[in-house]
């Protein structure tokens, strides 16, 4: 960074720590991630251990300063030996094999550099091995500084100023751009699907109202506007649900409807369907409301009387007409309320999930409700109910497993998934998932990146830009870790053994890859499978392969929503 640049962001951090500090002018570790907004918890654990220079469970402002300056003006030595301490895990005063290669494997991601897990293996263990003069297992920080001065592009990487990690987060490019111009051609052109659907619900919304007022029109104002939402109501507290017929919708986008509707764009339509419900609904209850004001001024019942009872007698089923608009009023409300983006994304996904199935109840409400309601609801209702038949008939129909994980730079996991029998798909379809370990309740759609001639496995790429998809990231690389505890370090442990026992012996053949100690040497394995044990038996070839993953990390993906959606 440049020095204004440095000056900008320490205002920044200054600023940060005093608004979370609080009158002890000391942050903790919780308060620390949320102050610098640190992208790996892994960094800001180790910052805040080093920069806690008195141990105190705590840092000031003061000891922030001190270690940052350093960060950012200190030589490239300081920085490697800041760095060397940063990965120094427990704290011994060197670093073995599997801290070596979180080093490497942090800062090339931190260089955007993408090398598969194997090269890094291979990248480790030489770079490991050509510093360790000794042999001793580990390297101390002389070793790491003087095999580095050889590779000045190395030590350039590993240099990085750690503040990389701390910096400010960039401005939304979503929002610099600002909003999109509606009123341009282009806009125009690339929407026109969505717009034509919106213009087509706009007039069918409004023949729908006007029609209702037309048959209503001696009944008073605030009443035919009442008649004219319900009508609508009718129509959209149906219509939104065909939406969500996910199977029924993939038919279609194998037919000519595709070319004229946003097929692909349900969801977001059945967004705007729900707030015309709220809307609707809105509007249908205050209007009675002004009707029954008007009725108790001069008729026999008071205003709660006709909200809150069935003595007027208004509905088809005893009356229960305004107790069970009043009900239908606060579950929508409630439905549409939950269902907002910030409720989704911050963390309450189950608030929005059991709400949401609330529909059942408001369905039911709605057929006491008007006597009409049941006409529109009886043929989108068995589409329904066969999609869920038929969800729960794909659910019965075997285990659905990932046999695999590769944890990727720049946070990607990728899962290889046990590919059901019978699933057919095209490239560009996606499919739901459901990881009960991460969320037992939330589905995600993600595009399946395998070829469909790959008949063992499916597989996915999943970037961790959400809460979600961060949960499945951490979640697979914390039993990567539990898994392989030290694996590079017992793996060069058993080479250096093989090696001696070689040197040792007066045989003069030549080693091939069937020896066990050659096999040590390769480093295939990848995911959360460690690497074999030279001393295990052969397997028994009467025995069918275990899995990949053992049960307990193995999670299941519920099949019953494992349809494609291309």
């Amino acid at each position: 960074m440049s020095a204004e640049e440095d000056s900008h962001w320490l205002d920044w951090v200054t600023k940060q720590f005093e608004s979370i500090a609080g009158d002890d002018k000391e942050i903790d570790i919780d308060e620390f991630k949320t102050a610098l907004k640190v992208k790996e918890s892994f960094f800001a654990e180790r910052f805040f251990a080093l920069f806690d220079s008195d141990g105190s469970g705590s840092i000031s402002l003061t000891e922030l300063l001190e270690a940052l300056q350093l960060l950012i003006h200190g030589s490239e030595s300081d920085k490697l030996h800041f760095l060397f301490q940063v990965y120094d895990v427990d704290g011994s005063g060197s670093i073995d094999p599997d801290e070596l290669r979180t080093v490497l494997k942090s800062c090339l991601r931190e260089s955007a550099i993408s090398l598969p897990e194997e090269k890094l293996d291979d990248l480790t263990l030489a770079l490991f091995e050509s510093a360790d003069k000794d042999s001793s297992g580990s390297i101390t920080f002389e070793e790491l500084r003087a095999e580095l001065e050889s590779f000045p592009e190395v030590m350039e990487n590993l240099t990085i100023s750690a503040a990389n990690w701390l910096k400010p987060p960039a401005a939304d490019p979503q929002r610099s751009r600002g909003a999109p111009r509606y009123l341009t051609q282009a806009y125009w052109q690339n929407n026109s699907r969505k717009l034509l659907f919106l213009v087509l619900y706009a007039l069918l919304n409004l023949s729908l109202f006007l029609g209702a007022v037309a048959q209503q029109w001696g009944g008073g104002g605030w009443f035919v506007v009442a008649k004219g939402c319900g009508q609508c109501l009718n129509f959209n507290c149906t219509f939104v649900m065909v939406l969500m017929l996910r199977r029924f919708l993939t038919w279609l986008r194998a037919t000519w409807v595709v070319r004229v509707l946003p097929l692909d764009q349900n969801i977001l339509l059945h967004q705007i369907v729900g707030y015309a419900i709220l809307v609707f609904t809105t509007t249908h209850t205050t209007a009675h409301i002004c009707n029954f004001v008007k009725l108790s001024e001069s008729g026999d019942f008071q205003l709660w009387e006709y909200l809150l009872t069935t003595r007027p007698g208004i509905g088809w089923v005893g009356g229960s007409a305004s107790l069970t608009g009043v009900v239908l009023q606060l579950a929508i409300a409630l439905m549409v309320l939950c269902s907002s983006t910030f409720v989704r994304r911050s963390g309450h996904f189950e608030v929005f999930y059991w709400s949401h199935l609330s529909y059942v109840w408001v369905w039911s409400l709605l057929m006491v409700h008007c006597s009409n309601f049941w006409k529109w609801f009886v043929v989108p209702g068995l589409m329904f109910l066969l999609e869920k038949i038929v969800g729960m008939a794909v659910s019965r129909m075997g285990g659905l497993y990932i046999v695999e994980v590769n944890m990727l730079p720049s946070k990607v996991t990728h899962l290889v998934i046990k590919r059901p029998q019978f699933f057919h798909f095209k490239p560009g379809d996606y499919v739901y998932i459901n990881i009960p370990a991460i969320a037992k309740y939330e589905w995600h759609p993600f595009t399946i990146s395998s070829p469909p001639e790959q008949s063992d496995s499916l597989w996915l790429h999943i970037r961790s830009m959400g809460q979600w998809t961060n949960r499945l990231y951490e979640f697979f690389r914390t039993q990567e870790e539990q898994l392989e505890p030290k694996r590079l370090s017992a793996s060069l442990r058993r080479r250096r053994g093989a090696e001696e026992f070689f040197s040792s012996t007066d045989c003069n053949g030549v080693a091939s890859n069937e020896d066990e100690a050659i096999e040590l040497k390769m480093y295939r394995q990848r995911g959360l499978t460690p690497p074999p044990d030279p001393q295990a038996p052969p397997p028994d070839p009467a025995e069918p392969p275990p899995d990949r993953l053992e049960p307990a990390e193995r999670e299941r993906l519920l099949p019953s929503e494992r349809s494609v959606f291309p």
